[in-house]
């Protein structure tokens, strides 16, 4: 501060918080100035910490203080911006901004020079600069100046002065996280002359230190650069407080005049100087502050009256009228008082200064940068090492904060309007109205600002009970460990928060967000970088939700997924978890082109975002053994190379302790070329197997999920064992995979399947071991795997307890090239694959949240008795069924099943394997019915062998068959025989309401025995169905082939190409009706007696154009109301 001073200068280190008067001193004027520096500091320091620091905030209640209105910029006058008046708080700092209508607008500099000019595209922040002034009442007289004193100067203002600043924005940078400080700035030493002895008997000190016989406070500012450009200081020994007022008058000559002072005459006629530096200031509302404009050299040739030479600027006053003035010592060059001299150049009575030389520019000296330094008279005990010794300069302070952003629309001349502009300005509350759910905020100092900058440091802080974490916008470089922790819910502001997980290669690698034995954790509205591990690690927790989140993994060889979950009651919500781009960092958004240009989102049928694909990293989620109660809901999984859901983790055999994996260690892939996919486990050299099932999982829901672009299945199981020889299966209870979209996966190459795992290890949409309730309903399963060549499935399982498939779309996967079929690699493919589905064991509903635990409460308490069941054990409805190659449909089941309302295609066959046997359904029930019993069972076999010693039209059979199939005879007392399937069960199948298609028509030459086989050993209803051959070189026996207990095959329409089949339906069992289908060719029934066969009422084709080529030559001229078709002994 400027000003007659005897000292100034506080050490915030001192602590001090006030000043205390006692009675009956003297009151100097450092006492109370030291009073005002310690308020003031404190003010500054409260408005930081409370208001906030590094930004302008405007408080509520007057919320459009300092608004940019509008900005404009011009080749002659540069940017001009107008600003709403009102108040702010400007890094800390309370300021008020008045001006009267119209708004006069505040020129705007550059801190620095850009490289280039304004342009469209270009942004330039507005920086709003503030700092503590000194304003003496001669700047001010009418209103600080009291006339009944005669006017004297007795105190001086401390005023919050003002300035617009600008600054060019890298594409990068917004309105925090900028470089506003000041760069290094040159550094003074003051050091007083070295005392001279005089030599003799009796030494005297001649001179050296201060000389002056004054005390007085000296003041060395920088002040404009010359004309050459070289760096400059003013100096007062009266710390620049040596001012007044006077009225100009120009001289003869150019470049002189005279002053004659008006006000405080008396202290500059004695203040003992008669040569002065002096500047003129006044207030320059186009720059909303005091300035210097007008410099002059001046003498006091008599008093009241200043002589002035090489004049430079206007006087700021008009003649008759007095302006502001401040008197320096002088002015110097600050290449004259270098460092590094033996002995420093002298400056002024004893005194010797050493400037640091001006760097390029002179970056290193801004004008009004000043240090300080006391003198007391000489012969006054005083410590010169107060003075400063290579010290910064020690002000001018500047707040800065960034105001706005303008978005240049064009060069100068350019206006711009509230849209072009960025509001920087933040609203507050008064602290007493500030209401939260955060117990604690988390800011990076860049981007925002919170109580904490760790993350791990906020939830380290919370109590016991928990509570809420709320992450402000910035990127934090930390991973974060909630250990055995309750009620923890940490939440971001979306994308704009961003945690990335650290890599210290001195460090074991660690994920984004460890919870660890907790309970009742939330993870919101972030975006989670991590890699190698994983970006959420959940173990032994529960209650976990991790939702609204976009977690991204780094491309780097891994085999952990991006979010690895082991724990009860975990949800996964509406998060989007993908894989980062190996260079250019995450996709940011932009504007997109106007309404009809290319790509606009105005035009038709526009292209998706791209969609980045890993090279090494998994990606996806993976619930690990053991997990009960998942919900993995609305998700987008994109980009990984492993599976999008993984289910199941592993456990070592000869582990010590029990310890989860994800994988296999060593199996991760660093894909440089990506080697071929293998999900099987087994020893290569045929030990047993090292590692097995961490356990199973329990009440899964998969729901709404957008799967795609992952390396392997969409959802599947962590390995595949080779059960033949000790190994396990990944089981599942409860499984739920309702409305998803599964599309594009199974994108990397596999490899080719040995012959002991072929039959057991599965690739596609959804490729499952073990599961018990499985419903897969409302599914999207569309153009999984590369190609036919692999082995792809829409739906692959080995062992389902309780199957529920229904209306579904599972097309085009594995879809097929200009490769022969026969080249197709061997192993599982087609469209839904399941080798054997089990019933569902039923119990009474209970109020549990668990229905795993029911059935298990229910399994125990039974004592191995039976236990009823009611639900059909697979229902396959109202799918549609398209395999490029092999079989639409495979499963074999034990119980009731139902395939209704389904398209069922078949585009091509292997020729290989169960192809064989059927190309587009195949499906057996091991299933008997419930109306046999051992004894009917017995009779029937003796009959059908005739070793039954009666005659069939005999009564003496059926009164054995109702005795003996009834009554148990063989045991003391007799007992009614209970059925055969008490402990078992039935096998009735209904194949009903389908579109069945085999089109192979452009096919090679091939043959099969069926395009569909159904097997049971209780009842097949086979009914309103349409089946189709289409084909030029590919021959069946049989469209279908159906043979059960008892065969119901009733109102179908069997269409082949003509002649590409023998038979259009050959159908065996031991009851058979077979009537009213029609066929292309002949329908083949056959039944072990004759009176269990009923084949009538049935139309074919070939009888048009060969009359009797299916049966007795009646049925060519049979009447229309008879029937075409007669039994007799069984044939037609």
């Amino acid at each position: 501060m400027k000003g007659d001073f005897s000292k100034w200068g506080l050490k915030p280190a001192d602590n001090f918080s006030g000043v205390l008067h006692q009675q009956g001193r003297v009151l100097l004027d450092q006492d109370w100035n030291a009073s005002t520096q310690i308020q003031a500091h404190w003010r500054e320091l409260a408005g930081r910490d409370v208001i906030g620091g590094g930004l302008v905030a405007v408080p509520v209640a007057a919320p459009d203080g300092l608004k940019i209105l509008s900005a404009s910029a011009t080749v002659a006058n540069g940017v001009e911006v107008v600003l709403q008046p009102g108040r702010a708080w400007v890094d800390g700092i309370n300021l008020y901004y008045d001006s009267q209508l119209p708004l006069q607008p505040l020129r705007a500099d550059y801190l620095q020079t850009p490289a280039a000019p304004i342009a469209a595209g270009q942004r330039d922040a507005v920086i709003l600069e503030v700092w503590d002034e000194a304003f003496s009442a001669f700047q001010d007289p009418r209103d600080l100046l009291e006339p009944a004193l005669g006017g004297p100067d007795t105190t001086e203002r401390i005023k919050t002065a003002m300035a617009v600043k600008l600054l060019r924005l890298n594409a990068d940078q917004g309105c925090g996280n900028l470089p506003l400080d000041d760069g290094p700035k040159g550094k003074l030493t003051v050091t007083p002359a070295p005392t001279v002895v005089v030599v003799g008997s009796c030494p005297v000190p001649d001179s050296g230190g201060y000389t002056g016989a004054e005390h007085f406070l000296y003041r060395i500012e920088i002040a404009t650069p010359n004309a050459a450009n070289e760096a400059r200081f003013k100096w007062s020994q009266f710390n620049g407080g040596l001012v007044g007022r006077g009225e100009f008058a120009a001289g003869g000559a150019p470049g002189t005049g005279t002053v004659a002072i008006r006000a405080n005459n008396q202290m500059i006629n004695q203040c003992g100087l008669d040569s002065f530096y002096l500047e003129a200031l006044a207030f320059d509302p186009a720059y909303g502050h005091w300035r210097v404009v007008f410099t002059a050299n001046a003498s006091l040739v008599n008093a009241d009256t200043l002589s002035l030479t090489v004049m430079a600027g206007a006087w700021p006053a008009p003649a008759g009228k007095t302006g502001f003035f401040r008197l320096w010592n002088g002015i110097a060059l600050v290449k004259d008082h270098p460092t590094g001299l033996a002995t420093p150049n002298p400056f002024h009575d004893g005194i010797r200064l050493e400037l640091e030389p001006p760097l390029a520019g002179n970056s290193n000296y801004k004008p009004g940068d000043y240090w300080t330094f006391p003198v007391r008279a000489s012969g006054v005990v005083f410590d010169p090492s107060v003075w400063p010794n290579s010290l910064p300069p020690q002000g001018i302070h500047y707040h800065r904060a960034a105001l706005g952003i303008l978005q240049w629309t064009g060069p100068a001349p350019v206006d711009l309007a509230p849209p072009d502009i960025h509001d920087c300005r933040q609203p507050f509350l008064p602290l007493a109205r500030i209401k939260s759910c955060c117990t604690f905020t988390v800011g990076d100092n860049k981007h925002s600002f919170g109580q904490f900058t760790s993350i791990q440091a906020a939830v380290d802080a919370l109590p016991a009970q928990g509570g809420t974490v709320c992450v402000l916008a910035g990127t934090y470089n930390e991973s974060i460990v909630i250990d055995k922790r309750v009620s923890i819910r940490i939440h971001g502001c979306g994308p704009r928060t961003r945690i990335s997980a650290v890599i210290d290669g001195n460090k074991e690698p660690a994920p984004a967000f460890l919870v660890r034995n907790s309970d009742g954790v939330v993870l919101e509205d972030m975006a989670i970088e991590s890699g190698p591990r994983s970006a959420v690690q959940i173990d032994n927790s529960r209650h976990v939700t991790v939702r609204r989140c976009l977690v991204q993994m780094r491309d780097i060889s891994t085999i952990w997924q991006a979010i690895y979950s082991r724990g009860d009651d975990i949800l996964i919500e509406e998060n989007s978890i993908e894989v980062l781009p190996r260079e250019g960092g995450p996709r940011q958004p932009t504007i997109p082109p106007e309404a009809g240009n290319p790509g606009s989102p105005a035009s038709v049928n526009t292209a998706p975002d791209d969609i980045f694909i890993g090279f090494a990293t998994r990606g996806g989620v993976q619930l690990a053994g053991g997990s009960d109660r998942v919900q993995i809901l609305d998700n987008i999984i994109q980009g990984g190379i492993w599976n999008g859901i993984t289910l199941g983790s592993l456990v070592a055999v000869d582990a010590e302790a029990e310890q989860d994996l994800p994988d296999r260690p060593g199996s991760a892939d660093p894909c440089d070329p990506c080697k071929p996919v293998d999900l099987t486990d087994e020893d290569p050299e045929g030990g047993p197997p090292k590692f097995v099932s961490a356990g199973d999982l329990y009440d899964i829901r998969i729901e709404r999920n957008r799967i795609t672009d992952m390396g392997i299945n969409g959802i599947g199981v962590v390995r595949f064992f080779n059960i033949l020889n000790r190994g396990d299966l990944v089981g599942v209870h409860n499984l739920h995979i309702y409305d998803n979209l599964i599309t594009r996966c199974v994108r990397r190459d596999l490899l080719k399947v040995t012959k002991a795992m072929e039959w057991l290890v599965g690739y596609g949409g959804i490729a499952l071991a073990r599961v018990s309730d499985l419903r897969i309903l409302r599914n999207e399963i569309v153009a999984n795997g590369p190609t036919h060549r692999v082995p792809i499935c829409g739906v692959y399982a080995i062992f389902v307890q309780g199957l529920q498939l229904d209306n579904n779309r599972i097309i085009d996967n594995g879809g097929r090239t200009k490769e022969p079929a026969e080249n197709s690699q061997t192993g599982i493919r087609g469209g839904v694959h399941i080798w054997i589905v089990m019933p569902v064991v039923e119990v009474a509903a209970a109020p549990t949240t668990s229905f795993a635990a029911e059935k298990s409460a229910a399994l125990a308490a039974t004592n191995n008795r039976r236990i009823s069941w009611g639900s059909t054990t697979a229902t396959v409805r109202d799918n549609i069924i398209v395999s490029p190659l092999s079989r639409a449909l495979t499963f074999f089941a034990l119980g009731p099943v139902v395939v209704a309302r389904n398209r069922l295609v078949t585009q091509a066959t292997t020729g290989k394997g169960l192809d064989v046997i059927a190309t587009t359904v195949l499906h057996g029930n091991l299933g008997i019915s419930n109306e046999w019993t051992l004894g009917l069972l017995l009779l029937w076999i003796l009959k059908l062998g005739g070793k039954l010693p009666v005659n069939d039209n005999m009564p003496n059979l059926c009164t054995l068959s109702k005795t003996f199939g009834a009554i148990n005879l063989f045991v003391q007392p007799p007992t009614l025989w209970p059925p055969l399937s008490r402990n078992w069960f039935t096998g009735k199948t209904l194949f009903t309401e389908n579109q069945v298609s085999l089109d192979v028509t452009n096919e090679p030459l091939a043959f099969a025995l069926s395009s569909i086989a159904l097997f049971s050993l209780d009842d097949i209803g086979f009914t309103d169905n349409q089946l189709e051959l289409s084909s030029t070189n590919f021959f069946l026996i049989a469209n279908a082939i159906i043979g059960a207990g008892s065969v119901r095959v009733a109102d179908n329409r069997f269409a082949e190409t003509w002649m590409r089949a023998f038979f259009s339906g050959f159908f065996v069992g031991a009851m058979n009706t077979t009537t009213d289908n029609q066929s292309t060719h002949c329908l083949k029934a056959f039944a072990p007696q004759p009176n269990m066969l009923v084949l009538k009422d049935n139309i074919s084709l070939s009888e048009f154009f060969c009359p009797g080529a299916c049966g007795d030559k009646r049925a060519a001229v049979a009447e229309p109301n008879e029937n075409v078709t007669v039994v007799t002994g069984g044939k037609q």
